[in-house]
């Protein structure tokens, strides 16, 4: 009796531990997160959905018939007061110069973006004449609709201001990402950008990444520079090499916009760059092949799908797995 009890209890022990094995590779109840390229979007037949930013969005939406708007990721993290994207940040001795004029003129240049005077033919040739050499422009006239305009959340918001949705942005990707990139200091915020404008005798460059960050600057690239400098000039190049120019003894940019990672990761001490405030505020999509449309309500259904997004490892990648971890949806990243 002894003996059948002992083989019993081995054969109870192996099936449990099969059982564990087969458990812990199940992804059904997880979603499965695949790192993919803009030109992978729409074309995989193997991914439900992807996660893109405009205006690439619109952009593959119009080039594929089949795909179509799925989901908009700044509902999914929280409405309009959602997740801070792109960030402005100026060198501190230049700060006196430029805070004050620099973000009165980005807090108007959103409203100017859905006028009638900016016409897409006006913000792509002033973005494109300060671009790259050789680089592909994100924008065109076909692609800059008014509508792929207010999908890209150009909304500048003073430093101090947003302050407190930055941290605790920066809180929730940190607890995603495979390393931390650090916690903002006060000292990297802006107090008070009333600094009487005082003029600066010396150009001041300005970097964006191509693309959302480039059109918050297109206001300013279209109607002149800062007038409190004897010069400014821009540069619109990729988003893969913007964090160069704020790096190294002698960083080129005088002001530059950031991921708001990377402004963290690499400035957030405030030693050398101070923070004007976010520039832009979620422009990312969920886009798919016909899929349900993913809302608040029914997240969940993306339980056992696989999404690819477009720049995993970074802000649009942290934000999603921020959202699945908000509404407690498991994932898994594919090898």
């Amino acid at each position: 009796m002894r003996k059948i009890f002992k083989i019993l209890i081995a054969a109870l022990s192996a099936a449990a531990l099969v059982c564990f094995a087969a458990c812990g590779n199940d992804e059904s109840g997880s979603v499965r997160l695949v790192n993919v390229s803009v030109a992978e979007v729409g074309t995989r037949s193997d991914i439900d959905y992807f996660v893109i930013a405009e205006p690439a969005a619109s952009t593959r939406v119009s080039a594929l018939p089949q795909l179509t708007f799925s989901g908009d990721l700044q509902l999914l993290y929280g409405g309009e007061s959602g997740y801070p994207q792109a960030v402005v940040v100026a060198k501190n001795e230049l700060v006196e110069h430029v805070a004050e004029e620099l973000s009165s003129k980005l807090k108007k240049g959103s409203a100017w973006l859905l006028s009638e005077e900016a016409a897409a033919e006006k913000i792509v040739s002033a973005v494109g004449a300060h671009i790259s050499q050789g680089a592909t422009p994100a924008l065109n006239e076909k692609n800059l609709t008014k509508e792929v305009i207010k999908n890209c959340s150009v909304n500048f918001v003073d430093a101090w201001d947003c302050k407190q949705e930055v941290q605790e942005f920066m809180r929730l990707i940190n607890g995603v990402g495979e390393s931390s990139f650090g916690v903002p200091q006060d000292g990297f915020f802006i107090e008070n950008v009333m600094h009487g404008g005082k003029w600066y005798n010396g150009k001041i460059t300005v970097y964006t990444p191509d693309g959302a960050p480039a059109l918050g600057l297109a206001e300013l690239m279209c109607n002149g520079g800062l007038s409190n400098c004897a010069e400014t000039e821009y540069k619109v190049v990729d988003s893969s090499i913007i964090h160069t120019f704020v790096t190294g003894n002698s960083p080129a940019a005088d002001v530059c916009v950031l991921p708001v990672n990377m402004a963290v990761k690499l400035l957030g001490g405030g030693e050398r760059y101070k923070l004007l405030g976010t520039l832009t505020h979620g422009n990312l999509y969920l886009v798919s092949n016909g899929k349900n449309t993913v809302t608040p309500r029914n997240i969940s259904q993306l339980t056992g799908k696989t999404v690819g997004v477009v720049n995993l490892p970074q802000v649009p990648g942290l934000t999603f797995k921020t959202i699945l971890n908000k509404y407690g949806i498991a994932f898994t990243e594919a090898g």
